[in-house]
């Protein structure tokens, strides 16, 4: 044991030094903290007292956040479980004389400070919380804590999930069934409450997420439960969330040591699988997980001549990966925008919110893995009509996407039908500026360029900067030029703009596939 002490000791001094002698890693990690330290300053500034909101929209907000984030990452155990250990792990320890229980102990503790590092991202989110809830740093850091326990029992019900049925497609069907059942139960009885409730739509949202029963949601029930227990100095219901939570640990180490499930060759595949994603993202190589079992249908491309073949291409890959023009996160980033647009009852909000959600998403669509692939270099066309067939794909999703975000906001807000379809173009247009600002960095950085979380960082400054004119331009018509002009002319405004800097940023990047070393330094 005194050598996983050592191991693990060692391995965070290790990850310290590495910071400092990469100045790329040191540059991201100070722009961080100068984030972190900046949201909290203005947070404390903008502190508004008398216009407080409820603050059992924040205990639906955190529920709500908990059971997406459990399922989103239990429901992996159904295709490749979830990495309790890495590569490395793998190849030393694992050849170590080490009990399986000490090894598993090892695992749950080594996920567990992943879990708190995922929970360092809520700090950003202090502003907003503290101006509308009065949210204190004490209390944000209980938010987090919760927020990285369901990562953490996530984690292990996804390993567990996994361990239980992987190789039996009848046990995989069954546990999808108990487990999709049972979130559908509680959502089913959530559905029916807020139906029959009284007063404004976000009122009985609120009151049906705060009913007893929600209490018993599996894991996002519990710990929304002790986190707001945290919020409101409830330590006995504290008390029971941390029991709780311990017991599902007790419950899983006693299962696998009951039920001798023999952890570890589920462990050196989920590590497989997350090893090789990692290693492709390093080589900027696309990869994209395929289901165990496909369903032979219609084969080959049958269609499209040329460049053309491209998109066609796209067409028949999006069959398998989503339903009709939306995947999961894009249904999940629309509710969201719902849910906040309710929350706060403004519809530039609303569009501001969606926007921001959109700026994390339409640059990993096909058309961006497609920049990393040999093949579409070598198809014998102008590299212009390449281009153009290649972000064919997002036009429709994007186009889509847009309706599903803002076509409920007029009979949930006061919102009219013209700035509701106003808002759904300039969300369109947005959406061609950031895929021209991503072909600009392609063009410009290449597709395998150094430190990723520094590019994460150029992409949102250059969106950021890409979005001044469109959004100076709808200030202009609604208050300078036509001071009595509809909201709905501004967004108009903000698509005219928009779509006339993507035809620049294109036009700009049309040669960016006459060569694959432009893309793949």
């Amino acid at each position: 044991m005194s050598s996983l002490v050592y191991l693990v000791t060692h391995k965070a001094k290790n990850r310290i030094r590495e910071i400092f002698r990469r100045p790329s890693e040191l540059i991201v990690l100070l722009i961080v903290a100068a984030f972190a330290v900046f949201v909290i300053w203005t947070g404390n500034m903008s502190r508004a007292s008398e216009t407080l909101r409820d603050m059992r929209e924040l205990h639906a907000i955190l529920l709500a956040i908990y059971l997406v984030v459990f399922v989103l990452i239990a429901k992996n155990g159904f295709v490749n479980g979830a990495a309790m250990f890495s590569m490395a792990d793998v190849n030393l320890l694992f050849n170590a004389p080490y009990k399986a229980k000490t090894m598993l102990f090892y695992g749950l503790f080594s996920q567990m400070g992943h879990a708190l590092s995922l929970g360092v991202v809520l700090i950003y989110q202090y502003s907003w919380l503290r101006s509308a809830y009065d949210v204190t740093l004490v209390k944000l850091l209980a938010i987090m804590i919760g927020y990285a326990m369901t990562v953490f029992l996530a984690q292990m019900v996804a390993m567990l999930i996994y361990s239980l049925t992987s190789g039996s497609d009848q046990k995989c069907r069954i546990s999808k069934g108990i487990f999709y059942g049972i979130i559908l139960a509680f959502l089913g009885v959530f559905g029916y409450h807020v139906m029959q409730g009284e007063g404004e739509i976000l009122q009985r949202v609120v009151a049906a997420a705060d009913l007893p029963i929600m209490h018993f949601l599996p894991v996002a029930g519990f710990l929304r439960f002790g986190v707001v227990g945290a919020l409101s100095g409830n330590w006995i219901h504290v008390l029971i969330a941390v029991a709780c939570f311990l017991l599902c640990i007790v419950v899983y180490y006693a299962l696998v040591s009951l039920l001798r499930i023999d952890f570890y060759e589920d462990v050196l595949k989920a590590a497989e699988v997350s090893f090789s994603a990692i290693t492709a993202r390093k080589e900027g190589k696309a990869q994209e997980l395929a289901p165990r079992n496909v369903k032979v249908g219609k084969t080959g491309i049958t269609r499209g001549e040329g460049a053309a073949v491209i998109a066609q291409k796209h067409k028949i890959e999006n069959r398998r990966s989503r339903f009709l023009l939306f995947d999961l996160m894009s249904l999940i980033f629309a509710a969201a925008t719902v849910i906040f647009a309710v929350i706060i009852k403004d519809a530039v909000g609303a569009f501001a919110f969606s926007v921001y959600m959109m700026v994390m998403s339409v640059g990993s669509g096909r058309w961006a893995k497609e920049l990393t692939m040999p093949y579409v270099y070598l198809i014998p066309e102008p590299p212009f009509k390449k281009l153009l067939f290649t972000i064919q794909e997002q036009l429709p999703a994007l186009a889509a996407q847009s309706v599903l975000n803002f076509i409920l906001l007029p009979f949930l807000i006061d919102c009219d039908w013209l700035t509701a379809v106003a808002m759904m173009v300039a969300r369109f247009s947005f959406g061609l500026l950031f895929i021209g600002v991503n072909l600009l960095l392609s063009r410009i950085i290449g597709g395998n360029a150094g430190n990723k979380a520094l590019l994460v960082m150029v992409y949102f400054l250059f969106c950021i900067l890409a979005s001044v004119p469109a959004i100076a331009a709808g200030v202009a018509v609604h208050f300078v030029y036509l001071g009595f002009a509809d909201i709905a002319f501004s967004f108009l405004a903000v698509f005219a703009v928009n779509v006339l800097l993507s035809i620049l940023l294109l036009f700009l990047c049309r040669n960016i596939l006459a060569s694959s070393q432009n893309n793949n330094r």
